[in-house]
């Protein structure tokens, strides 16, 4: 019962900061959407020029990575608009779009072919987060306790990117990209551009797409297509690599 009303409660948060924010939407806005992928990797740099809830395409927007400006593209009559970019070197790059007066950013992931992704989902992994206290600090260090071995990716199935990054900067989530949920095919072109998907943590839907892509699936609901957790110190216990063995004393040593 107090489960059912938490995640009511939780629906309601997320449909109230919807509604939020496209009432405080100013006339006119370009969106830059985060992206993943590898060195040497081509990725598509996606934008999107809107009004005040729908598309406007045929837009003229300039395109900046790390405050260079690369090109000025044309949206479609869809609003959306690309740009191939390949790159040459691991690490963040900041993607900034403007288009007439409206201005925005996001986030390029470039990793390693060597490197593991653990994904996760904003709304199924941190819902219960939001309530406590207690399990937030808990997610907190066992999240912080994970980028130290691995790439995190978080995913948002409902309230986008912009909500979800300003709850995990205020706290104080490691800072990755935030992707838009595409069902299956969110994991098949991750895959595609070489990234290697190690785990990932979420509802019981995102477990059901991620089947026959992540061997590691972790959930807090009853799902068929993963293991059940109860707490964040479970899922550190999970995923967290063996320490290394300790190196064996010479004969020296011994004496």
């Amino acid at each position: 019962m107090i489960q059912s009303t938490i995640r009511l409660c939780f629906s309601i948060l997320l449909v109230l900061s919807v509604v939020l924010v496209f009432v405080t939407a100013s006339p006119g806005n370009v969106v830059v959407f985060d992206s993943v992928t590898t060195v040497q990797t081509p990725i598509r740099i996606k934008v999107l020029t809107k009004g005040r809830i729908f598309a406007d395409g045929g837009q003229l927007v300039d395109i900046y990575l790390d405050d260079e400006h690369l090109t000025r593209i044309l949206t479609g009559g869809d609003g959306y608009g690309f740009l191939k970019y390949i790159p040459q070197e691991p690490g963040f790059k900041s993607i900034s779009a403007r288009s007439k007066s409206a201005s925005s950013s996001g986030l390029l992931l470039v990793m390693r072919p060597s490197e593991k992704a653990i994904i996760i989902e904003v709304e199924g992994a941190f819902k219960d987060a939001i309530f406590s206290q207690e399990i937030r600090k808990n997610s907190r260090v066992t999240v912080k306790a994970l980028s130290k071995n691995y790439t995190l990716i978080y995913l948002s199935r409902m309230v986008g990117k912009g909500i979800s990054r300003s709850w995990l900067e205020d706290e104080d989530f490691p800072k990755s990209v935030i992707l838009r949920w595409q069902g299956a095919n969110t994991f098949k072109s991750l895959a595609k551009r070489g990234v290697k998907l190690y785990a990932v943590i979420g509802s019981a839907a995102v477990m059901r797409a991620a089947k026959k892509h992540i061997e590691h699936r972790l959930t807090f609901e009853k799902s068929k297509n993963a293991t059940l957790v109860k707490s964040w110190d479970e899922i550190l216990e999970v995923l967290q690599p063996p320490a290394p063995d300790d190196p064996p004393k010479s004969d020296s040593a011994s004496k």
